[in-house]
């Protein structure tokens, strides 16, 4: 599916890139690479990157079990019951539309994407007053709450993409809620509807296990290829640094877009 050189440069550069970007869980850019230099179509392409998802979101909840273990009782439930319900019956409807549109379909929805990804990294930053503990405004905080799950639902079983960059950017700068609770939350929603879109897209398409089988193979050294990267990179990436590389990242968005649109 992929030779190793491109293999080894889709990981090179998603790797560093994240790393100056500091994400961990929906990185989006992957998709863009596996259709430039993999030369994958859109819907395999996005098929290998919910594997992606899935591994990466996986190691950043067990990472995060002491968070996890200190969120109240409450939410505990809700991140067992009503998160993984919203999240499933929105990956089957996003997954019900990506089976039956076209690949120009989706590549226009890609190239959208891109386009407000692009301009979000140029546009929003986040600043160390917005990292902070704030109280949430309570109307915000629940739109979050439900519309997370199904929005990032049914774009994860559409496009592949969380949206997290545009929810977390709603949810922080309009809703002053907190940076942490808000990534951690979006990881827990990332997880369920990355795994009910990987089982729906193979049973709705008919996937074999052979090729289950290859795409998880690639998918899991490529994700591990991106982390190890990340970590080394994140070592010798200054703070100071990250908002020129995100206005650069954003730019360099708004450029794919256009080869995006060559490809339709």
């Amino acid at each position: 599916m992929i030779n190793w050189i491109n293999f080894i440069i889709i990981g090179l550069v998603v790797g560093i890139v994240t790393a100056f970007l500091s994400i961990r869980s929906d990185r989006f850019f992957t998709i863009l690479l596996l259709l430039f230099i993999a030369g994958l179509s859109i819907k395999e392409s996005i098929d290998l990157f919910l594997w992606i998802m899935f591994i990466g979101s996986t190691t950043m909840l067990l990472s995060n079990k002491d968070s996890l273990s200190k969120i109240p009782k409450e939410n505990k439930i809700k991140f067992l019951t009503i998160i993984p319900l919203l999240a499933l019956i929105s990956v089957f409807l996003g997954t019900l539309v990506f089976i039956n549109v076209s690949n120009t379909i989706l590549l226009w929805i890609l190239w959208i994407i891109t386009i407000i990804y692009g301009l979000r990294m140029i546009l929003i930053h986040f600043t160390a007053h917005d990292l902070q503990e704030r109280d949430a405004n309570p109307v915000i905080k629940k739109i979050c709450g439900f519309f997370g799950p199904v929005v990032s639902g049914f774009s994860i079983g559409l496009i592949g993409t969380s949206l997290k960059s545009l929810k977390i950017a709603f949810a922080v700068k309009i809703g002053k809620m907190n940076m942490k609770q808000v990534y951690l939350g979006n990881t827990i929603t990332i997880f369920y509807s990355s795994l009910f879109a990987i089982i729906l897209h193979n049973i709705l398409t008919h996937n074999s296990s052979v090729g289950i089988f290859a795409t998880l193979t690639i998918a899991a050294s490529l994700w591990v290829l991106i982390h190890f990267t990340f970590e080394i990179s994140s070592i010798f990436i200054k703070d100071k640094w990250r908002k020129v590389a995100q206005i650069i990242v954003g730019s360099v968005l708004l450029i794919a877009s256009i080869k995006v649109f060559l490809m339709i």
